[in-house]
């Protein structure tokens, strides 16, 4: 019988799926050219679409993708990191990749990780938050190991954007700090943030999710906000290039989740369905085709869903024993070998997948 999926992981150019017993598989690769895509980063070389199985000998019960770097939890709430080490994102690990989960020491008991390409974010369980890698909105600043952002209250959510950053305090309140060329951090003008400062939301806010350049985020009635750049209608209308404060998009239901990938949204309804809107050039809205729309599209033939993680062009989701992958495939991160696939196909991850070499996790 098929394992639970227990999380999804879509990060640039990989992805990664978590079954019950501690069943650990990935697709794709880093493919930047900047540093050899390591084997472990849960990818085969990007000309191969087999699945990579990453053996670990922890529970795992959270996974993260960023750009060639994976990270997780433990059911302790320890740190494990693997993949490559740019811009410290890899926290206090000495080497520049690892190709399997190691332990990243010098944090109590985390509750989530959240990583971009440049800067990783860690909620400890009482509330705590810490960031490595470039600080938010800076290419100089950098963090190697964790360091504490003191500057807010104990914090219940928290969200990496590509420059900026966003969290959700125990009141429901909105803070957001780093860059903001477009707007995204929903302060009504468009100069960046150095510290974490307070959004003015219209409602008390219950989920976020951080693009490229664009933030979204879910009120207690279910209703979905966007703000920031909208160059690829990825605020849920075409009628300005960027937005400074939230807005509320129209989608046709009450929502539960929101995910955000480069120029692309998407909403999970209380019904199961999903609702994508925004950039398509590689297929990301699973309409059939590439062609450019406006407004939110409803992805059919799905069952209803209950899980979903968008990449920098691509999404996963899940109905919690199946997993359906579309998007950007250039580095073979949905398991087949076409460069795009414009409507949902089912990622198998129950084959018997390639088996990277055992390494200490300590």
């Amino acid at each position: 019988m098929t394992a639970q999926v227990l999380a999804l992981a879509a990060g640039r150019d990989h992805s990664l799926v978590l079954r019950a017993g501690q069943r650990l598989v990935g697709w794709g690769g880093d493919g930047t050219g900047r540093f050899p895509a390591p084997e472990g980063v849960c990818s085969a070389p990007p000309s191969d679409n087999r699945a990579v199985y990453v053996p670990t000998d922890v529970q795992l019960q959270q996974i993260t993708a960023s750009a060639g770097i994976s990270l997780a939890l433990d059911v302790q709430g320890a740190a494990y990191v693997w993949g490559a080490n740019r811009a410290g994102l890899g926290g206090r690990l000495s080497s520049i990749m690892a190709q399997q989960p190691r332990r990243l020491l010098g944090l109590p008991a985390l509750a989530q990780l959240s990583g971009s390409e440049f800067f990783t974010l860690a909620r400890a369980r009482d509330g705590r938050l810490y960031h490595w890698g470039l600080t938010p909105g800076s290419a100089q600043a950098r963090n190697v190991a964790p360091v504490r952002v003191a500057a807010v209250p104990a914090i219940t959510d928290c969200c990496a954007g590509a420059g900026h950053a966003l969290l959700l305090d125990g009141l429901h309140r909105v803070w957001a700090w780093g860059a903001n060329a477009a707007g995204q951090l929903g302060a009504g003008h468009l100069q960046d943030y150095s510290a974490p400062a307070l959004v003015p939301m219209p409602r008390k806010i219950v989920a976020l999710a951080a693009g490229a350049s664009h933030s979204l985020a879910i009120d207690a009635r279910g209703q979905a906000w966007a703000w920031g750049s909208n160059q690829h209608g990825q605020l849920g209308d075409g009628s300005a290039p960027y937005r400074t404060a939230p807005h509320q998009v129209s989608l046709p239901e009450a929502v539960t989740h929101v995910a955000a990938g480069q120029y692309v949204s998407y909403a999970l309804g209380r019904s199961g369905r999903l609702y994508a809107w925004g950039w398509n050039a590689r297929g990301q809205l699973g309409q059939g085709h590439t062609e450019a729309l406006s407004g939110v599209q409803t992805v059919k033939h799905l069952p209803a869903l209950k899980k979903i993680s968008a990449g920098q062009g691509h999404v996963l989701v899940s109905d919690g024993w199946q997993v359906w992958a579309w998007g950007d495939n250039r580095n073979g991160q949905l398991g087949q070998m076409a460069a795009y696939r414009a409507k949902p196909g089912q990622l198998n991850d129950t084959a018997s997948p390639v088996t990277t070499k055992q390494e200490s996790t300590t």
